[in-house]
């Protein structure tokens, strides 16, 4: 069993703080190898994940939004903007899964957010997201 403490969170924060991405990962998988990849990510006011997509069947991933707002925009291969919607605290959304091949951007965009990144492994860095140029 473990536990992720509000320690644990506070110090994730704090992380995310010192950060230039002002963001932060505390992984719950053992191993990039494990085949389901979990992981809380602390966001502050102003972290901007850019358009990406990941590509392979298997990529498809999920996102709880525990406290805060995030901004998330789906866009098209061009980059132009499908739609943006707000995903947490007092929101009609509070979780969202993408499908491999959707075009998303995440932004903060309160003082902070935290949410539980869910997604297939294994996690192979090289082939993970294709950021639009």
């Amino acid at each position: 069993m473990r536990k992720i403490t509000q320690s644990d969170i506070e110090l994730l924060f704090e992380q995310a703080s010192n950060s230039p991405r002002k963001r932060a990962h505390l992984n719950l998988h053992t191993s990039f190898d494990d085949k389901v990849q979990r992981l809380y990510i602390a966001l502050l006011q102003g972290s901007y994940v850019e358009p990406h997509y990941h590509a392979f069947a298997h990529q498809w991933e999920m996102f709880i939004v525990q406290s805060g707002v995030l901004k998330v925009t789906l866009h098209h291969k061009d980059g132009s903007v499908i739609s943006s919607f707000l995903v947490g605290d007092e929101q009609d959304t509070q979780a969202i899964e993408f499908k491999p091949g959707d075009v998303h951007s995440v932004e903060c965009v309160s003082e902070h957010a935290l949410m539980l990144e869910i997604k297939e492994g294994p996690f192979v860095e090289m082939h993970a997201k294709i950021l639009l140029s």
